[in-house]
């Protein structure tokens, strides 16, 4: 079996520092996507799933510290946020954004790299914890409806043999609603069976999730397979092609 790389999306409107970073990421054992701008991000993420994001927090197009609350909606991946001004308010309003590491500039690539490879690792202890949780739900490796299949260990799904580039969230949802196919599941009980934390008044993290899930899997009204969305604002799985 192939090893998996993680891709590291580097938002730096630098090109000299994203060839040199992307030079070390790459030997370091990553694959790489840049975007020096905040509109090229957005255009990436559309097409990419990155594991790791780096994020410059002084682009052309705008303040990377005011992307962040955009940025976690649209992926799941830790994000280390970097600047050349020595700030303790940027350091605070990006971890307060949802970043997880802050690095300042100039920095040493070895640094950089090593914080990367800190990040990679305790994301896939995560993921880890994520499938062992879902393991114990299931019986056996696989659970399948029609054209879609889920890989329980491996948190992947494949739709007529597709891998679907699902983020791990997106995939715990997925899991959580096929679990419960037919049934309406609240955004309550989503939120606490993927996030694990009991959820506020605020759902639009589990309508933005599922958006990018219907996307991924193209579900539309002219495929067996739907995630509708229930009165109340909850959602419910079916498959019609058993």
């Amino acid at each position: 079996m192939t090893e998996y790389k993680p891709l590291v999306l580097m938002i730096e409107d630098n090109p000299d520092i994203q060839r040199i970073n992307g030079k070390w990421l790459t030997e370091a054992g990553f694959i790489t996507a840049g975007a020096d701008t905040l509109a090229e991000a957005r255009r990436v993420l559309k097409n990419q799933t990155p594991d790791i994001i780096i994020l410059d927090i002084l682009l052309p197009d705008g303040n990377g510290l005011d992307f962040m609350p955009e940025l976690k909606k649209r992926c799941d991946a830790p994000v280390l946020f970097c600047s050349s001004r020595d700030e303790d308010k940027d350091l605070v309003r990006g971890l307060e954004a949802g970043g997880d590491y802050y690095i300042p500039k100039p920095y040493n690539v070895d640094v950089l790299v090593a914080h990367i490879q800190v990040m990679w690792r305790k994301e896939q202890e995560s993921r880890e914890k994520t499938r062992t949780a879902l393991t114990a739900k299931t019986q056996g490796r696989e659970l399948t409806r029609g054209a879609l299949k889920l890989d329980i260990l491996a948190g992947r799904a494949y739709i007529n043999g597709r891998d679907a580039g699902l983020t791990p969230k997106q995939f715990a949802l997925l899991f959580t609603l096929m679990r419960n196919e037919g049934r309406e599941v609240s955004s309550k009980e989503l939120y606490e069976a993927v996030w694990g934390l009991a959820v506020n008044d605020d759902t639009r993290r589990v309508k933005d999730h599922i958006s990018k899930l219907r996307g991924k899997l193209s579900v539309n009204e002219f495929t067996p397979i739907s995630i509708t969305t229930e009165y109340g604002n909850g959602y419910r799985f079916d498959c019609q092609e058993k």
